[in-house]
């Protein structure tokens, strides 16, 4: 294994320990020790690739957005944009059910954006991403005279604003719903808006 092989793999063991660490104690209630000790690595060995507790948790933000963004990609080459959509709403469910610390680490990040300016340029750079991602899918159909016209920015916040929404509340109360029948309802709902009649 090369040296950059050994690097790259030891920093996903320290971000992955992370991710543990934020889902185990919080975004504020965890040490470096914590990390350490869930990767089985020395301090100094995350001090060696990441300068202090913020540099590594802006790289853990980075890393959850980056997985994020590539699984709502996915359905990419998909030119029916009425399917994009669609993928983008079951992809999104998807991530709240299988990779729920994701979401639990957005959350303890969330709590952050009052104390620490980064973070909150962070998540509102994250969630532009996110925004222009699903806007490009709505603005192809409406110029494909599928989708109502309107502002596509506008439409893709409404929808994130339905997705973390419904993610919130399952996230708080699993008993609350049944979160595929929910996640359905969404997108019908959000179709039955967008999709001209």
């Amino acid at each position: 294994m090369s040296r950059s092989d050994l690097a790259s793999e030891r920093k996903t063991q320290i971000i992955n320990a992370t991710i543990e660490c934020i889902t185990r104690y919080g975004y504020s209630n965890f040490s470096m020790q914590d990390v350490a000790r869930v990767a089985d690595v020395s301090k100094g060995i995350i001090h060696y690739y990441f300068l202090n507790k913020e540099d590594l948790m802006m790289t853990v933000l980075d890393h959850v957005s980056a997985d994020i963004e590539n699984l709502l990609h996915s359905g990419d080459l998909n030119p029916d944009p009425i399917a994009r959509l669609s993928n983008v709403i079951w992809m999104c469910s998807s991530v709240v059910q299988n990779k729920r610390e994701y979401y639990r680490i957005n959350m303890d990040f969330w709590t952050q954006i009052d104390q620490k300016e980064k973070v909150r340029q962070e998540i509102a750079s994250h969630y532009a991403k996110f925004r222009n991602s699903i806007a490009v899918i709505i603005q192809q159909g409406i110029s494909q005279g599928v989708f109502r016209k309107g502002d596509s920015a506008q439409f893709a916040s409404m929808i994130i604003a339905m997705i973390d929404g419904i993610a919130l509340q399952w996230l708080f109360d699993e008993g609350v719903y049944n979160y595929d029948e929910i996640v359905k309802n969404c997108e019908e709902a959000i179709l039955n808006f967008l999709v001209k009649k």
